[in-house]
């Protein structure tokens, strides 16, 4: 019995011992396990902060070389597509006014694109583009509008030109030849469908006749990557200068000169500030004529812009922008109002006008903006009192509202109202629904042509 007792006493520490040990073990493990757990957590942290960093340094390169495209982003779009390509525009309207008949803001020469245009239903401006690399040093554009004009449709070369490709002649030098929308201004450079209200301020109507697009031949140069200079010669056969159809082939000479420059100022803003001279002569028997042929200019012109936008890109698919310019023109020779009969009335002085636009993109779809602009008028000569260009001290101006919806990027309807004073006592509301559907590829984000 004693034995007995003995041998479980003796079991009984052995099995004391033995759990303690094995406690004493399974502790020491689970230690070393929390500290090989703290090393390598010190370890994935170290690693994660430097592929943070990594990141942020690619990020930070990719915008750096996305700011140094910028300026000519439609370059590099030619190397990437490196195919021929060919498009339609559709821009339809409808328009209603409040005012009946023609009314040309006084005090200036508006010529036939700088007018309200025609009332109701219209197919408006429709246009066929076509382009391509041509080999690995050039690429080359054409587009011809179909216009309604005097009761029939016509066709218009709007442009055809060819440009340099990035780096394919000189690094960091761009040239373009023939006829094209040149560096005047912001807007002049894209078509109208492109815009972000359905009409052109009243700047570009009555200083540009819409937009220039002369022949000619245009050079510039990056600087740093966010900035460029230019330089241009033109025919002078497009408004302002010689535009008389009966005289073509003999166009004055023309040039322009501008500057451009993007600067961030945080992570989601962006401000440009631009820079554009466009300098010619209107020569008889080529003078410059407005207001339905009544009008005729014939002198040196020099016009000056200043533009100034604003842009934050607040989430993903929303941003808010603030667009600015300011045009100042000085005009040197005489001015002749056949209808009026006031023969060669010697003219110098300087008119100037500007614009500043709101627009809000909400999300992929629905954008809205607000623009208001103003034209001030020249002193009226004693011998042009009473006709086109006697503005009876009235600066006309137009505020703008615009809602759009944009189904994607190939098909977008706009609805915009405008109220104008163009002339002295009369006021006319516009109303306006506008609808643009690209066919083939392109689209309305970032569309050039």
């Amino acid at each position: 019995m004693n034995k007995i007792l003995l041998f479980i006493f003796l079991s009984l520490f052995f099995i004391k011992n033995l759990s303690a040990d094995i406690n004493k073990e399974v502790l020491d493990l689970k230690n070393e396990f929390k500290q090989i757990k703290e090393i390598y957590e010190n370890k994935i942290e170290a690693l994660e902060a430097k592929i943070e960093k990594l990141e942020h340094e690619k990020v930070k390169h990719e915008e750096h070389a996305s700011e140094e495209g910028d300026m000519h982003d439609k370059h590099e779009g030619h190397d990437e597509e490196g195919n021929f390509n060919i498009e339609a525009v559709l821009n339809g309207k409808y328009t209603s006014f409040s005012r009946s008949g023609e009314v040309a803001p006084k005090g200036f020469g508006t010529a036939h694109e700088g007018e309200r245009g025609r009332e109701g239903l219209q197919i408006g401006e429709s246009e066929l583009i076509m382009n391509s690399d041509i080999g690995d040093k050039f690429s080359g554009s054409l587009t011809a509008a179909i216009v309604r004009e005097d009761g029939a449709d016509t066709i218009e070369l709007e442009e055809a030109y060819v440009e340099s490709l990035e780096g394919s002649l000189l690094n960091n030098t761009f040239f373009k030849f023939g006829r094209a929308f040149w560096n005047v201004g912001t807007l002049n450079p894209q078509h109208a469908h492109a815009d972000d209200f359905a009409d052109r301020p009243l700047p570009y109507r009555v200083f540009l006749n819409k937009a220039y697009n002369d022949d000619g031949l245009e050079a510039s140069y990056l600087l740093g990557g966010t900035s460029e200079i230019g330089f241009g010669i033109f025919r002078g056969e497009d408004f302002p200068f010689g535009n008389t159809a009966a005289s073509e082939g003999h166009g004055s000479d023309a040039w322009s000169a501008f500057y451009k420059s993007n600067f961030n100022i945080s992570s989601s803003e962006e401000i440009a500030f631009n820079v554009y001279h466009l300098s010619g002569k209107s020569k008889t028997p080529n003078a410059r004529v407005s207001n339905e042929d009544n009008v005729t200019f014939s002198g040196d012109s020099d016009l000056s812009i200043i533009n100034l936008d604003y842009e934050n890109s607040y989430s993903t698919d929303s941003k808010f922008t603030i667009s600015a310019e300011y045009f100042y023109r000085n005009q040197d020779g005489t001015f002749e109002d056949s209808e009026e009969s006031t023969g060669a009335i010697s003219f110098d002085d300087d008119d100037s006008g500007y614009y500043i636009a709101f627009v809000n993109q909400f999300n992929d779809n629905l954008s809205l903006g607000f623009r208001y602009s103003e034209l001030l008028a020249a002193s009226t000569p004693t011998g042009l009192v009473d006709s086109a260009l006697d503005s009876g001290n009235n600066d006309p101006e137009a505020y703008s509202v615009m809602s759009e919806w944009k189904f994607d990027s190939s098909a977008v309807i706009r609805f915009q109202f405008n109220h104008e004073t163009p002339q002295p006592n009369i006021v006319d509301n516009q109303f306006i629904f506008q609808y643009i559907m690209y066919l083939g590829s392109g689209g309305h984000d970032g569309h050039d042509h």
